[in-house]
């Protein structure tokens, strides 16, 4: 039997286009390997109006990132460290999942929440870490136990674009295993609830057919 292949959404809270941020995000789509599609939104992806519910004409650009997202089996945050929280460019963005309120997996429910906070300071990373917990939480995702915060050297990249620090990349990992775990699991409920079951007996999903 062909097992569904997970949807693994990233998002970068960070505008810098070479920003640690970014860098890390890249890289943990990398580290997905190949029976996993992957979407990566660097910042520059979610400069997004700011958010008002129920605006109609939305952008293109904001239809494409919450289709992904409702495609999505897990979901995971790279946020900058901004005065203690999460960016305004990525707290803008994760507003605009309001919008998937009606969707069949209303907001992020049932995914895989993985939370990376990127700052100077250990106390700043901290408390962002915390705050994007909270945010998923509140989307109805289920934050992995393996939260990372990186601040001072365990920010530092080496030349193939990896985290420098060996600590940094091995939870990083733990991580992103989590994600992959629970990501996999909600993968095959998309897949069994596509597909009409009469009398006990499976029949093929109507083309089109709505998850």
């Amino acid at each position: 039997m062909n097992l569904p292949v997970p949807e693994i959404v990233f998002l970068s809270g960070s505008l810098g286009e070479e920003s640690k941020t970014n860098r890390v995000a890249s890289w943990c789509a990398l580290q997905c390997g190949p029976r996993v599609n992957t979407t990566l939104f660097t910042g520059s992806d979610l400069e997004f109006p700011f958010y008002r519910p129920q605006t109609s004409g939305a952008p293109q650009a904001t239809r494409r990132y919450l289709s992904a997202l409702e495609r999505a089996d897990g979901v995971v945050i790279v946020s900058p460290t901004y005065h203690g929280t999460t960016s305004g460019l990525l707290k803008n963005a994760l507003d605009y999942v309001n919008e998937l309120a009606q969707a069949p997996q209303p907001y992020l429910d049932g995914r895989a929440f993985g939370c990376v906070s990127v700052g100077l300071g250990e106390q700043g990373a901290a408390s962002t870490l915390h705050t994007l917990r909270t945010i998923g939480h509140a989307l109805r995702g289920w934050p992995t136990p393996m939260g990372v915060a990186l601040s001072d050297s365990r920010t530092f990249m080496d030349e193939q674009g990896a985290p420098a620090d060996e600590q940094a990349r091995v939870q990083l990992k733990v991580m992103l295993q989590q994600v992959l775990s629970l990501a996999r699991l909600n993968a095959r409920r998309r897949a069994a609830a596509v597909a009409p079951r009469i009398a006990g007996h499976p029949e093929a999903a109507p083309a089109g057919g709505t998850r």
